[in-house]
């Protein structure tokens, strides 16, 4: 269900959260509205305020914890993204200053790479099926054609040495995107963020129960203020994803 909800457009994905925000905002009002007829309404809120601080406490910092995790996560992505397309592109600027024969084969294989980056590696991260013990085609066989070309000049030398270490260092950047591809908020931290935000809802409403108005108040600005933080959650969690914010 949350890698569904992940894979829509940012505008699809706040949508859904507020929608079941405020049906769920919406169910507890009818229940505190129900109970309040009730003679157990006038011995529900006395405990209640006490409660409510430390409840609110507790979903904030676990928010806090996720969120920073989460713009952690999108920044090493961006990082990474610029890190391989630099190696890449130095490989091919390197192997440009020997023979023709290799430098066309060098070139031939790096483009080999970024069509499977383009049709397979990306799509699989997106779908969270990304591995790394698929060899990626194209760097092998570029590093494969460097270390065969014997230099004639130390200029040679160094542009073959670094492309090769070019050519490493693209590699060691895409097992670290693909294993970040796997990093997501746990399904166990999104059910405990929901389980504590329905007892604040269920503890707002209780507190004020003799006070329908009050009650569906509070409940709405909680339910708008915690969709909007899930949102940007939801939208940043992925971010090699298909859908939200990615790269």
């Amino acid at each position: 269900m949350i890698l569904w909800i992940e894979s829509q457009t940012t505008e699809v994905i706040a949508l859904i959260v507020f929608m079941l925000s405020y049906v769920a905002t919406a169910t507890v009002f009818l229940l505190a509205v129900l109970l309040r007829r009730r003679v157990v309404a006038a011995h529900m809120n006395a405990p209640m305020p006490v409660v409510l601080t430390p409840l609110t406490l507790i979903t904030g910092l676990l928010i806090a914890f996720l969120a920073s995790r989460v713009w952690s996560n999108l920044d090493h992505a961006g990082t990474y993204v610029e890190q391989e397309a630099s190696a890449l592109r130095a490989s091919i600027l390197l192997s440009d200053s020997l023979p023709e024969g290799i430098s066309a084969a060098v070139h031939k294989s790096i483009r080999r790479y970024i069509e499977f980056i383009e049709t397979t590696d990306w799509p699989d991260m997106a779908e969270g099926r990304a591995n790394l013990r698929r060899v990626p085609p194209g760097l092998p066989d570029a590093m494969r054609t460097l270390l065969s070309f014997k230099p004639t000049d130390p200029g040679q030398t160094f542009a073959q040495q670094r492309a090769v270490v070019a050519i490493e260092q693209a590699l060691g950047v895409r097992r670290s995107r693909i294993l970040l591809s796997e990093a997501a908020i746990q399904p166990i931290q999104w059910i405990v963020i929901i389980a504590l935000s329905l007892l604040i809802q269920v503890t707002i409403a209780m507190v004020h129960i003799e006070r329908p108005v009050t009650v569906a108040v509070n409940l709405f600005t909680f339910a708008t203020a915690l969709a909007a933080c899930l949102t940007l959650l939801l939208v940043n969690d992925r971010p090699f994803g298909a859908g939200g914010n990615t790269v």
